[in-house]
C-alpha cells in the first residue's frame, strides 16, 4: 500500500471539508464555521505524514520534482495559514486560502513526476535550501495575497455601503492591511534568498546565473514588484488599496511561475 498517496487523499478530504465548512456560517447565518481550522489542521497532519512517507519511500528529500515541490508548497501554505488564523482570527482566510491550496494540489496531481528531475551536477544541499526558502516564501505570500484580496473586497463593499449580511466575521481594513504587511515582511526576504540561491544553482548547471526563460523572468518581475511594495510601505508610508493591488499582481506572477503555466 502506498501510504503517501493514502495520506495525501485523506489530507485532501479534510482540506475540502474545511473549505465547505467555511461557507456554512454564510448559508446558515450562524457561527458554526469554527470547525474549519481544525479540519484544515487534521488535513495538515495527514499531509505531513504523506510527505514523510514519500521521502521514506523514495529514500531522498521529497522535493525532487515539480509535483513534489507543489505538494510541499501546499503543505507549508496551510501551516502558515493556520498560524496566521490563530494569530489574527480572520475567518475570511478560510474562504481564500483553502481553495488555492486545493488548486495547487490538483495541478500537482496532473503533472508527470519527471517534469523537473534533479540534475546530478547540482549541489543537492544548495538545491534543497533554494526549494525550502522558496516554498516558505510563497506560503507567506499566500497570506499576503489573501489579506490584499480581503482588503479590496471589503473596501469596495464599504464604499458601496453594502457590506453584505452574513455571520462571517469580517476583518477591518486596518487589520487586513496589518496582516498583509507582516506576512510580506516575512515573504520578501525568503523570496530574495530563493532567487539568489536559484541563480547560483542555475550557474552550476548552465554556466550562467540567468537563462532568461519566461518563467524566470516572471519570478524576477514579481520580486521587483514586491520590492517596490516593501519600499513604499516602509519608506513612503503607502497603505491600503494601492499596495494591495500591486501585491495581487505580484502574487499572480509567482503563481504562474510555480504552476509552470507560462
Amino acid at each position: 500500500m502506498d501510504w503517501s498517496l493514502v495520506l495525501l487523499r485523506i489530507a485532501l478530504v479534510f482540506y475540502s471539508l474545511g473549505f465547505v465548512m467555511s461557507f456554512v456560517p454564510i448559508l446558515a447565518r450562524r457561527k458554526v464555521g469554527r470547525l474549519t481550522p481544525w479540519l484544515a489542521g487534521l488535513g495538515w497532519v495527514a499531509h505531513t505524514g504523506a510527505l514523510i512517507a514519500l521521502g521514506v519511500g523514495l529514500k531522498r528529500c521529497p522535493l525532487g520534482t515539480l509535483p513534489e515541490v507543489l505538494s510541499a508548497l501546499a503543505w507549508s501554505t496551510v501551516a502558515v495559514y493556520l498560524a496566521a488564523f490563530w494569530r489574527w482570527r480572520q475567518e475570511v482566510l478560510h474562504v481564500l486560502v483553502l481553495p488555492l491550496v486545493l488548486v495547487v494540489l490538483f495541478v500537482s496531481g496532473l503533472l508527470p513526476p519527471e517534469v523537473i528531475p534533479l540534475t546530478a551536477s547540482l549541489r543537492p544541499s544548495l538545491l534543497r535550501v533554494h526549494l525550502t526558502v522558496i516554498i516558505f516564501g510563497v506560503a507567506a505570500l499566500f497570506i499576503t495575497f489573501t489579506a490584499s484580496v480581503a482588503y479590496i473586497l471589503l473596501d469596495r463593499a464599504l464604499k458601496s455601503k453594502s457590506p453584505g449580511r452574513s455571520s462571517l466575521k469580517l476583518p477591518s481594513l486596518e487589520s487586513c492591511d496589518n496582516v498583509g504587511q507582516v506576512s510580506l515582511l516575512w515573504a520578501f526576504p525568503l523570496m530574495t534568498l530563493g532567487i539568489i540561491t536559484g541563480a547560483v544553482v542555475s550557474a552550476s548547471s548552465n554556466r550562467a546565473f540567468w537563462a532568461w526563460e519566461p518563467r524566470e523572468t516572471l519570478a524576477v518581475l514579481a520580486w521587483a514588484i514586491l520590492a517596490i511594495v516593501v519600499v513604499a510601505r516602509l519608506g513612503w508610508g503607502w497603505r491600503g488599496r494601492k499596495v494591495a493591488l500591486l501585491t495581487i499582481v505580484a502574487f499572480g506572477f509567482i503563481l504562474l511561475r510555480m504552476l509552470g503555466v507560462y
